[in-house]
């Protein structure tokens, strides 16, 4: 008897875990954008901002902590279509210069995302040319965010760099959240 009511007790648990897993809505949504940022000039995007004390500054010095407001476009022409900013503090944070740590947000200013935000976090290696970050959150359309971001360097003239931006997120949003709306 205590084996069956064992037995029958287990089989409602694992009933009612199946139910608790399926009280979500998985949305997928991939997007291409491209990066521009200019490291000097009129148009400079990214300012170093702090640094060990007593060494110059700069891209490969370790310690060395930068801000930047890249512009996003559809296509890869500076000209095409805005679709909104990059926003991102890098640190070089490898003793020997070539990797930085990376926290951005990407700020949809334009289009169907718009007031959007898309979180990511990750390690550049200068040694590739493409790097993969992970999406830690997001905001507005992009709430309960996840994936990854792949970067990939387009072109590199002077101190003006193009990098294809892809976006592969995922969202596990709950039946009974009110607060996505779905386009």
């Amino acid at each position: 008897m205590a084996k069956g009511l064992a037995i029958a007790s287990l089989q409602i648990l694992s009933l009612l875990l199946l139910a608790s897993l399926g009280q979500s809505k998985t949305l997928f949504t991939n997007l291409t954008v491209y990066l521009h940022e200019f490291r000097s000039g009129d148009a400079q995007s990214i300012f170093p901002v702090a640094g060990l004390p007593n060494v110059t500054w700069g891209f490969d010095q370790f310690g060395t902590v930068f801000v930047d407001d890249n512009i996003l476009t559809q296509g890869v022409s500076i000209e095409s279509t805005l679709v909104g900013r990059s926003q991102a503090i890098p640190v070089v944070a490898s003793l020997d210069g070539n990797n930085t740590a990376l926290a951005a947000t990407i700020l949809f200013t334009n289009g169907k995302y718009k007031g959007s935000t898309v979180e990511f976090k990750g390690i550049a290696l200068r040694s590739v040319d493409a790097n993969e970050f992970a999406i830690i959150g997001g905001t507005k359309q992009f709430r309960y965010a996840t994936g990854y971001i792949i970067f990939e360097l387009v072109s590199a003239v002077g101190g003006y760099i193009i990098s294809r931006v892809d976006l592969y997120i995922r969202q596990d949003i709950p039946d009974d959240y009110p607060g996505i709306a779905f386009l």
